[in-house]
């Protein structure tokens, strides 16, 4: 019982196709669905062995789960009822949120949710948390009144027009707003659209669940984070498989960790208002693959190293040279992943003067040779066996040990 409205849905199903697959003895009796649909007439006629289920009514998930069927749930926050649940782990989704902002440069931060929605609820607490650790403070604007369905909370707001729009243009600017979900970045875009605020340049605009509708309809196209739905729908397989063999299940709350955020239009852009750190960052994104040096960045620049870094440390957290280092092999993951391209080729455009220089460079950071990493790419699995938070990439999954990412 998952529903195919969304990009969430469909990518659970890649992961329940892929454990199908692998087991035979599965049979799945799938119908097209919505989130608020209720349980079909055939559930209890079919007599399933297991459910796997994403409902948005609790009544209805409550009942299904009353039945006594085996049931792992994919949507709603941890259960007091005993049934085990799948879901995102909104915690490092915030944190990802938060160092994605910080490496353009923002010192500004808002967040944008539904009130009482448990999911909006988590990323709030955590991009907050995120921030305030690094000593900035974040503007947080929710909808009226609390509503737990979320689909009724993207209802209300779509009609906060107002509320939203006064909100916006209180925040100092340039911002930068996380937004819990793509539809509720979506609706901030809107706003700032019939307003005439600038996105990105006055408010840059980050969503989750990097759906393929919303992103390419929103104006300008819209950065989202990217959740591992394929492996959220694989351990669901696996948590049902145990439940149906009457063996508890290895955990009964499995947080499952995002890829990486997807960079588009949206944030595209430099947030810091210090003049020499923006030329800085605008430079490595043109020439960094080029090969470009720390020593011609200060020639371009005309500055000295120290006071360059001492600028850039204080503002994005890290010294120019690893930036550069960071937007180089940024764009290794994106080839390796989404191209062909061989290994000397990929060297070739991202400024590394030999495969062996780029394996090695590569192996340092990630734990993987590049190889590796493009066949569990390929494979939708998030690069290392660690199930330690991803860092930030586009398109790309980032171990936490990966320093400097």
């Amino acid at each position: 019982m998952i529903e195919t409205s969304r990009a969430y849905g469909r990518g659970i199903f890649a992961g329940i196709a892929n454990f199908v697959q692998a087991n035979p003895h599965w049979t799945v009796l799938y119908q097209e669905r919505y989130l608020e649909q209720c349980a079909p007439r055939s559930l209890l006629e079919e007599k399933p062995d297991g459910i796997l289920m994403r409902v948005g009514d609790r009544r209805v998930s409550g009942g299904i789960i009353r039945t006594g069927i085996p049931t792992v749930d994919l949507l709603d926050e941890p259960r007091k009822d005993g049934c085990p649940v799948c879901l995102i782990d909104d915690f490092s989704v915030a944190e990802l949120a938060a160092e994605h902002l910080l490496t353009n440069g923002f010192a500004n931060f808002a967040f944008c949710g539904f009130r009482g929605v448990p999911f909006s609820e988590r990323r709030k607490m955590g991009f907050v948390a995120a921030l305030h650790k690094r000593h900035f403070d974040v503007s947080v604007y929710l909808t009226s009144s609390s509503i737990s369905n979320f689909h009724w909370a993207e209802e209300r707001g779509y009609r906060d027009v107002d509320g939203l729009a006064n909100w916006l243009a209180g925040l100092e600017k340039p911002v930068g707003l996380f937004a819990c979900n793509d539809v509720r970045a979506l609706q901030v875009l809107q706003v700032c659209e019939a307003k005439g605020f600038a996105v990105p340049d006055e408010i840059a605009v980050l969503g989750v669940d990097n759906d393929e509708v919303i992103t390419q309809l929103s104006k300008p196209k819209l950065t989202s984070i990217q959740p591992n739905t394929f492996q959220s729908g694989l351990q669901a397989c696996l948590c049902l498989d145990h439940l149906m063999a009457e063996r508890p299940p290895a955990k009964w709350v499995e947080l499952i960790p995002p890829i990486g955020v997807v960079e588009r239009d949206s944030t595209n852009s430099v947030g810091t208002t210090d003049a020499l750190v923006g030329a800085a960052i605008r430079l490595i994104r043109q020439k960094a693959c080029d090969g470009l040096t720390v020593k011609q960045t200060l020639v371009e620049l005309q500055t000295s190293r120290t006071h360059l870094d001492g600028k850039f440390k204080q503002i994005v957290g890290r010294s120019v040279h690893d930036e550069i280092d960071r937007v180089k092999k940024k764009r290794v993951c994106q080839l390796l992943r989404a191209s062909d391209h061989t290994l000397s080729e990929i060297a070739a455009q991202t400024g590394y003067y030999s495969v062996s220089h780029l394996s090695r460079a590569f192996r340092q950071t990630f734990g993987l040779w590049p190889g590796e990493f493009r066949k569990r790419a390929r494979r939708g699995e998030n690069g290392a066996e660690s199930q330690d938070r991803p860092r930030v990439f586009d398109h790309e999954m980032v171990q936490q040990n990966s320093p400097g990412l």
